[in-house]
């Protein structure tokens, strides 16, 4: 038996639906199911307060318009010349965007990221504020960067992805 039917068959016996997974094709998306079945539920993400400050830029400098709805981040990020830190992968100049989430599930950890990462940072785990702030590049080497969150209970992960292609990223004046 495959590892994809072992794992729709561990779902209905856990007294999920059949129909609930027969149209799943990998086992990531099984997973996330079962996940959310045995009581993971999906981090919260929304935008920053626009009157947050991250090291002495405020969101409202950073986005405007950001919202998330239906796994899609809209709005646009602002152009900032020379970046908001002086050194790290916040540095240089780029769009920022500033998220904050909410552990919905008492989760041991949360891990975020960009994914593909243009600073070569993999998934960071969210301290106790659940503030993220990215320097976003749009696309990475041709591929399309996304917002992904791990969110990990009892040693069992619930993966999250979030569009972000429709974001604006405005460029230097």
């Amino acid at each position: 038996m495959t590892n994809l039917k072992a794992l729709k068959n561990l779902y209905i016996a856990n007294g999920g639906q059949s129909a609930d997974v027969e149209d799943m094709t990998t086992t990531a998306e099984v997973i996330n199911a079962l996940a959310g079945f045995i009581g993971i539920a999906d981090t919260g993400v929304a935008s920053a307060a626009a009157s947050k400050t991250y090291w002495g830029t405020k969101v409202s400098a950073m986005q405007t318009g950001v919202t998330v709805a239906d796994g899609v981040i809209t709005g646009t990020l602002k152009y900032i010349e020379g970046g908001i830190t002086p050194t790290g992968t916040l540095s240089g100049s780029g769009n920022f965007m500033a998220l904050k989430f909410t552990n919905n599930s008492d989760a041991d950890a949360i891990k975020v990221g960009l994914v593909p990462s243009s600073t070569g940072m993999d998934l960071v785990e969210l301290d106790e504020d659940m503030d993220c702030v990215f320097k976003v590049s749009g696309e990475v080497g041709g591929v399309q960067q996304v917002i992904k969150v791990v969110t990990i209970k009892d040693g069992i992960e619930k993966t999250q992805t979030f569009d972000i292609s429709g974001l604006v990223l405005e460029t230097e004046a």
